[in-house]
């Protein structure tokens, strides 16, 4: 007859050398271990195959039982979609053959259990409230040993401690929770907690240099290298912030990562200043048809178009004309130092475009632009005002008078009534 108290570990892993160590010391309390590989090319399954179970996470000799390791291989197919749930179903379908009744813990490689006693307590507890499938308590190491994911104030991993029984399964998708399709109640476990190392690989780099640096350097004692290395460690190194718009394009495609996506996440919020704006241009101008030069995803375009008036936009961004949210604006790719296929326009809207061209661009811009339209609103953030210097795509910084110089060369320019909304760094215009 089977034991339903008996508690047997399965590991899902593929090349986890790093990690795999501290995940096996951290189930040595379970009666059976099911390493499910997939596919590894490095020393993981060497790993596996010679881990010494006989002593204690503390280092102390061990005395039996010695928990039974089995090690099933299914090859891990990284280009299916579905292959996580499959894979999964792969060793449940083992545990289902061997370890039918028996309680199961499911955790990957890079995963570390902290207390397995108090788990293998709560399934021999004869608790006649405990549900066959739990939820276990989860923490995520973000970056280093020192921090952590704080998205939510508690996290749980779901469904990875069950009985096995026949009608359990693992949907086929990327990220599979387990299910029952008996539909049994689910409960949750915070007396032992899966910590989670995926996010912070590095740290065994650090170790590294730690470990080479005690050997070879001649330049540091040992008191500052174990100051460095607990500082890099736990995440405590004195460090600042870097605007990621500050980042080479070279780094930032690396790692898939494209710079107006950043640019455009941090402009894109409609917010009621489009819609009043909007509202005060039109009053003021009263315009049938509006050009918006350097556009964005269209967020004045959203409010310019509830009013009724015929808008188009031109955005030099590929990114953004593609990703707008708003399909049913007309926004061009198009670069405004070129010169771009729009006339006859009642309103021109030139609004915090200007002073991201090269200065040596700007002239030859806005020769092009003063043929576009009637009337012309210009928005730009003059030398001395703080948020010239926030942005790191503004590159040209000059004061409001030589803004006025070059804006006169092909515009009769004044001031915007005093009550539109920021005004003090706008001006208006039509062509001389």
């Amino acid at each position: 007859m089977v034991n339903k108290n008996r508690l047997v570990v399965c590991i899902m892993g593929q090349n986890c050398e790093k990690f795999l160590p501290m995940c096996l010391k951290s189930v040595q309390g379970a009666d059976n271990i099911i390493f499910c590989d997939g596919g590894s090319t490095d020393n993981t399954l060497k790993i596996v195959e010679n881990f010494n179970f006989h002593y204690d996470i503390d280092g102390t000799p061990r005395g039996p039982p010695i928990p039974t390791l089995t090690i099933i291989e299914n090859k891990y197919d990284q280009s299916d979609k579905g292959m996580n749930g499959k894979q999964r179903n792969f060793y449940l379908d083992y545990l289902k053959k061997h370890h039918m009744g028996e309680w199961a813990l499911a955790i990957d490689a890079d995963e570390v259990v902290d207390n397995i006693e108090t788990i293998k307590n709560l399934i021999n507890s004869n608790d006649p409230n405990i549900k066959d499938i739990i939820s276990i308590n989860m923490r995520h190491f973000i970056d280093n040993l020192g921090t952590e994911d704080a998205t939510v104030r508690e996290h749980y991993v779901l469904h990875r401690l069950f009985k096995v029984k026949e009608t359990l399964y693992y949907p086929e998708v990327e990220h599979p929770v387990l299910w029952d399709s008996e539909k049994t109640e689910v409960a949750h476990f915070r007396g032992a907690v899966i910590w989670h190392l995926a996010y912070c690989p590095g740290i065994f780099d650090i170790r590294k240099r730690y470990l080479n640096h005690l050997k070879k350097s001649e330049m540091h004692t040992k008191e500052y290298l174990d100051d460095w290395y607990l500082m890099h460690l736990f995440g405590s190194y004195p460090k600042s912030r870097i605007g990621a718009l500050n980042i080479p394009e070279i780094i930032l495609n690396e790692f898939l990562v494209e710079k107006d996506m950043l640019y455009f996440k941090t402009h894109s919020t409609l917010e009621a200043k489009h819609f009043q704006m909007s509202r005060q241009w039109i009053d003021h101008f009263k315009p049938e048809t509006v050009l918006d030069l350097g556009a964005g995803i269209g967020l004045f375009g959203v409010a310019i178009d509830s009013y009724g008036i015929d808008y188009n936009g031109v955005e030099k961004s590929q990114w953004a004309v593609d990703n707008t949210p708003y399909k049913h604006l007309i926004i061009k790719q198009g670069d405004i130092t070129e010169p771009q296929n729009n006339h006859g326009r009642d309103l021109v809207l030139v609004l915090d475009v200007l002073e991201h061209i090269a200065e040596e661009d700007i002239d030859k811009t806005l020769s092009f632009i003063k043929d576009y339209g009637k009337n012309y609103l210009f928005s730009i953030p003059y030398l001395g005002d703080p948020n010239l210097d926030l942005d790191p795509t503004h590159i040209t910084k000059k004061p409001k008078e030589w803004w006025l110089e070059m804006l006169s060369k092909y515009f009769k320019i004044s001031e915007v009534p005093e009550h539109f909304m920021y005004a003090k760094q706008m001006l208006m215009g039509c062509k001389k």
